[in-house]
């Protein structure tokens, strides 16, 4: 029954999708006293840093923020306190008189905050790899709380369920070089959308139809796992 229900809404969802895109001004107002665990949803990168660039100029910053949108309203609809690391494309400290380095330093620094304050994170990003034929979500958990693997696989199996059917790719636990993952205290995940470097799931990726259906695949993850 439950099954039935959770279907039947994310297809309403998929199917008011342009029509409720308007709430989100109004769910971003303050609320007082709001003791519902507040989810984050962190766009990779932004501002002076894009991330990955595909060999047809595709930067990641602008995926990452387009899904991270798209899910963000998914999640609002659905009664969740949702706030976000970046609504527009700006990087966290973006301040021209630093070093580069310093900037990114600034930025995982500010961003490492929001993740501490957070009930838990998903911080969305694209992959890409030399191999072109490389394809596929792939979910990565932070070691430093035992929900972060129990959200990734969530996540992984309403993917996987909803939109690719052929993808086995496991979720992995996040290394030291995923600064974010290694030091956060927070439940959270990074989820590598899919990969840029491949032709067709680029072209998927940069298609408005096929981020929404992501964004309501990880929201399907999210609600499953039910955060408290």
């Amino acid at each position: 029954m439950r099954k039935r229900y959770l279907c039947a809404l994310f297809a309403a969802l998929s199917a008011l999708f342009v029509a409720v895109a308007a709430l989100q001004t109004r769910n971003n107002l303050p609320t007082v006293a709001d003791s519902r665990p507040l989810i984050l949803l962190d766009a990779g990168h932004g501002g002076f840093d894009g991330g990955t660039v595909a060999s047809d100029d595709t930067v990641e910053k602008d995926i990452n923020l387009e899904v991270t949108t798209d899910l963000s309203v998914v999640l609002r609809l659905l009664g969740y306190r949702v706030s976000t690391t970046r609504k527009t494309d700006t990087a966290l400290d973006d301040d021209p008189t630093k070093t580069i380095r310093e900037r990114k330093r600034a930025d995982m620094a500010a961003r490492l905050a929001l993740y501490d304050a957070a009930s838990l994170v998903i911080s969305i990003h694209q992959n890409h790899f030399p191999d072109a034929s490389c394809r596929g979500t792939q979910v990565f958990y932070s070691t430093n709380h035992p929900d972060s693997e129990v959200l990734a696989e969530k996540i992984r199996q309403a993917t996987v369920s909803r939109l690719q059917p052929d993808n086995r790719r496991a979720c992995k636990a996040g290394s030291k070089d995923i600064l974010l993952l290694h030091k956060t205290t927070s439940p959270a995940v990074i989820v590598e959308c899919g990969f840029l470097s491949n032709s067709e799931e680029r072209a998927l990726l940069k298609s408005e139809h096929y981020r929404r259906r992501l964004a309501l695949a990880f929201a399907d993850g999210i609600v499953q796992f039910q955060p408290t």
